[in-house]
């Protein structure tokens, strides 16, 4: 394992660059990168990163040639995972937890407001079993920082689709595909506050019905 510090630059040389880039995103807002190029290797370190429990662990150790890094779990907000041998990762379609990418603050906001899924009233936000729709997620993790996702969802009978809100408020971690290929994990406990858009046509039993005030930023 090889972090960032020693991977070589791509001039005129011709040299590939590494099949995988590990990026570690601190809660406090600090970046660690971590580069592999031998196969097994990163098969074993996304296999690693699928398993359910993954940011259940108490850490993650690093070895590198010369060096080991140890990284405490609960203090990690997200970690990327880019490069050739990403392409191997096919996670499993979860009803909770749909198949996500993320998207530029611009791209969320426009797309919002050309839909008005701000303005439509909560009971006209009802679709049919079955029916397809888009939806978008603003998730704002502890260190202020912002993630904006973008899915397709088919709609389920009410009662489903509470549930399916509360297994998703209590997952470990969430997984998305990046624009510009590879994946990203959240860690949801280092998660700060859930934006869903448009909402459910159902309120969660227990909800503070309010309305958000926007205000302006200077």
């Amino acid at each position: 394992m090889k972090t960032s510090e020693s991977i070589p630059v791509s001039g005129g040389s011709g040299r590939l660059n590494p099949e995988l880039q590990i990026s570690i995103h601190g809660a406090d807002g600090s970046l660690s990168t971590f580069t592999q190029d031998e196969p097994a290797l990163v098969q074993h370190i996304i296999k690693e990163s699928q398993r359910p429990e993954f940011f259940a662990q108490g850490r993650i150790i690093l070895a590198g040639p010369s060096s080991l890094t140890t990284f405490v779990v609960s203090n990690i907000a997200r970690i990327d995972l880019t490069g050739e041998g990403i392409s191997a990762w096919k996670p499993k379609p979860s009803s909770e937890a749909p198949d996500l990418v993320e998207i530029s603050q611009q791209e969320f906001l426009g797309e919002a407001e050309d839909r008005e899924l701000q303005h439509v009233e909560r009971p006209k936000r009802q679709h049919a079993p079955g029916q397809q729709f888009v939806g978008y997620l603003d998730i704002q993790m502890v260190n202020g920082r912002h993630v904006y996702l973008k899915f397709h969802g088919v709609a389920a009978l009410p009662a489903e689709r509470l549930q399916r809100v509360h297994s998703f408020l209590t997952l470990p971690s969430l997984s998305f595909r990046m624009p510009g290929g590879g994946r990203g994990i959240l860690n949801l406990s280092k998660a700060a506050k859930f934006t869903a858009c448009p909402g459910p046509a159902e309120v969660p039993a227990g909800a503070w019905v309010a309305k958000e005030k926007q205000t302006r930023q200077e």
